[in-house]
């Protein structure tokens, strides 16, 4: 496919798409338009207008026709609409078809970020949301991730705009001495499914990480050496292949850059993409983009070949020299998808754990190698498969179905299959799997998947045959039932004993100084030790303060677990002497004033804060959530608010900063439910 688009100050996109495409057998039916021959179908968006079709072969006009009514409009719709064009071809061959057509900011395929929800706060910044199957929001197209293909790209951009796809730019030209418009162009040689077609369109700057030609690869960590220090044989040919340094350039906002590139948080990036191509082959995909999103961005990631999303709310400005798991987690996942979700993707929305499952497990080993500390890999497992633990149980009735790890979504809007089920209990079993044979067995096995089957998509099936083939498992009958349960059944066993971890207790025994549990007579901290460690990195715990930042969002979250238990009983002398224990947490720590500096935190605490009202953090709400539109942080704190004056800011600000249609499927979902629940019952 060609996409040729232009962008300047409307928030519209105009352009044209060429598409080559093969028609396999004859048609003898009678098509929309009543020649032989059935209509070629595409899908669009319901904000996507087409103007004209035209065989690019003989320049012929071909009628079209699209059928986009209310119902199709409708968030939930899994086909929104089809575009039906005339058959050029009776009999097999091959054409090329190019489609001019416009889009407007109202498509959910693209996000025209607001100044506001930026950190520069002067211009609208363009992202891309097409997963799992939206590309039809901005591209005429068949969307569908069972079909990949390459594409070129040339994008007419204004000043002071810098356009990005997920591709290589292979051009830009001015367009005359003293203009204002550029045109640029990208290629992506290899073959992507649809959603992962992305452009990014802002007023960014850039900062080399590893510049193109730097053979200086990071150090090698001892999991990649044998007893000797060199390199073990299965990555010799990776770590010492020039080819296979890719060059990694980090994009932001300038007043963002300013504070991560003197830092040296972006460091962990070319040893991370080290590991990787350690642990999976080579990184094919060129260059290595890493896109810092800014606050209104939806998510916390997202994975575009040769350009990753990475939202800049995960970054803790009160402190970016010390360790950030959040920061390297997300990294690792992200860059982890360049292979398991790129490089081989799941064909049906049903099969997505195989990219988000996979790359859950994967994640976790890599973060633990960088760190070269088993403490923090199994903290990072116990922390995560504990919460798996806890959301599982609300997984019932209607919901009951999507514990499976391969649900059936063909009724469905793809987005269904995005849970967290899909991350965690997808990641559990490869845990599972890891344990039956061992973790470098498992690696040698996830190798052989992505040799096999490397540029394509593949289903469930297709995974599980490998295993089978590569383990011997049709010879285990016990084996053989337990990869059934683990796929096709609700059930979920988190074995949380094969995570023992000393950070995990540690936060248990904070949790305990913290709210001065009388149940615990060994106590050995203090709140002055743990406050001085967290604020300043200094006392007698100093040596624990790098831990502690992280930590503090875990013992927030099991205070607010245990505060709702609290709230139930309506015991007044308990609720009082949590007030009172918020009042002081917040006194000590200042949690409701890292809205700017740390909202990942900020929104943690206030989950907990505003179940008892707390003033100083409920006077933040309302700027928190003008400026962040990150869901993961939207949906932590909405259903904390008890105060009635309070949910009813929360209806107002729903009604005002979201439009529910612009967001797809579950989340849309949620979004209008919140919506409409707040507004009813509580605007003011």
């Amino acid at each position: 496919s060609g996409i040729n688009a232009e962008y300047g100050e409307s928030r519209n996109l105009f352009g044209y798409v060429e598409t080559t495409f093969v028609k396999l057998k004859p048609s003898w039916m009678i098509s929309t338009f009543g020649k032989v021959g059935p209509s070629l179908v595409l899908d669009v968006g319901p904000h996507v207008t087409v103007t004209d079709v035209e065989d690019v072969g003989t320049g012929e006009k071909k009628r079209f026709k699209t059928i986009c009514d209310d119902k199709i409009k409708n968030t939930d719709s899994v086909l929104q609409c089809a575009l039906l064009i005339e058959d050029p071809l009776t009999n097999p061959g091959q054409f090329k078809l190019r489609i001019h057509y416009s889009v407007t900011e109202k498509t959910s395929a693209l996000h025209f970020v607001p100044p506001y929800q930026t950190h520069d706060d002067q211009y609208y910044y363009l992202v891309t949301n097409t997963q799992p199957s939206n590309a039809r929001g901005w591209i005429p197209c068949q969307d569908t991730p069972a079909l990949k293909f390459p594409y070129l790209a040339f994008i007419r951009v204004k000043q002071p705009f810098t356009a990005l796809m997920s591709a290589i730019v292979t051009e830009e030209k001015e367009e005359g001495e003293g203009s204002e418009w550029r045109t640029v162009g990208f290629q992506q040689e290899l073959p992507v499914p649809p959603f992962l077609i992305a452009i990014t369109v802002a007023d960014i700057v850039s900062l080399d990480v590893r510049e193109e030609g730097d053979t200086d690869r990071a150090e090698v960590f001892p999991s990649t050496t044998d007893s000797h220090g060199a390199p073990k044989d299965d990555v010799k040919d990776n770590l010492l292949d020039e080819a296979a340094y890719p060059p990694i350039r980090v994009w932001g906002e300038r007043s963002v850059m300013e504070k991560v590139g003197p830092s040296g948080i972006l460091e962990m990036i070319p040893r991370m993409m080290d590991l990787c191509e350690s642990r999976f082959g080579r990184y094919d995909w060129g260059r290595y983009d890493v896109v810092l999103a800014p606050p209104g961005y939806m998510f916390r990631g997202m994975e575009f070949p040769a350009m990753n999303y990475i939202s800049s709310t995960i970054l803790n400005f009160r402190d970016l020299t010390g360790p950030n798991y959040s920061f390297a987690t997300i990294i690792a996942h992200e860059m982890i998808h360049s292979w398991f979700g790129n490089l081989v993707t799941p064909k049906y929305a049903g099969d997505v754990w195989l990219a988000e499952g996979i790359t859950s497990f994967q994640e976790l080993e890599l973060v633990e190698d960088y760190f070269d500390d088993p403490k923090v890999g199994n903290y990072l497992r116990k922390t995560r498969y504990t919460s798996l633990s806890k959301s599982i149980e609300g997984y019932t009735g209607a919901m009951a179905k999507y514990k499976i790890l391969t649900p059936y979504l063909y009724d469905h809007h793809p987005w269904y299959g995005f849970t967290f089920i899909h991350y965690l209990k997808g990641g559990l079993f490869l845990e599972y799997l890891a344990n039956q044979t061992s973790r470098d067995d498992l690696d040698s096995a996830l190798r052989v998947y992505l040799d096999l089957f490397k540029y394509q998509s593949v289903d469930t099936a297709d995974f599980v045959h490998m295993l089978y083939e590569h383990f011997g498992f049709q010879n285990n009958k016990e084996i053989e039932r337990d990869i059934y349960v683990w796929l096709e059944r609700p059930h979920t066993d988190v074995p949380l004993s094969l995570f023992p971890s000393v950070m995990f207790e540690e936060c248990v025994q904070m949790y305990k100084v913290l709210t001065r549990s009388r149940n615990n007579l060994e106590v050995e901290w203090t709140w002055g030790d743990i406050a001085e460690a967290y604020n300043h990195g200094t006392g007698t715990l100093a040596g624990k303060a790098r831990h502690f930042r992280s930590q503090m969002n875990m013992v927030l979250e099991r205070m607010e677990r245990i505060s709702s238990q609290i709230q139930m009983t309506k015991n007044r002398v308990r609720v009082k002497h949590w007030k009172k224990l918020i009042n002081r947490l917040d006194k000590v720590f200042q949690f409701s004033n890292m809205t700017d500096s740390d909202p990942e935190t900020f929104a943690t605490w206030a989950s907990l804060a505003l179940k008892f009202n707390h003033t100083e953090t409920m006077s933040k709400m309302p700027a928190f959530f003008e400026q962040n539109a990150r869901l993961e942080l939207v949906f932590a704190v909405l259903d904390a608010p008890t105060d009635q004056r309070l949910r009813g800011v929360f209806a107002n600000i729903l009604r005002t900063s979201y439009d529910v249609d612009m967001y797809p499927g579950f989340i849309g979902y949620l979004l209008k439910s919140y919506q409409e629940f707040f507004i009813k019952f509580f605007e003011p």
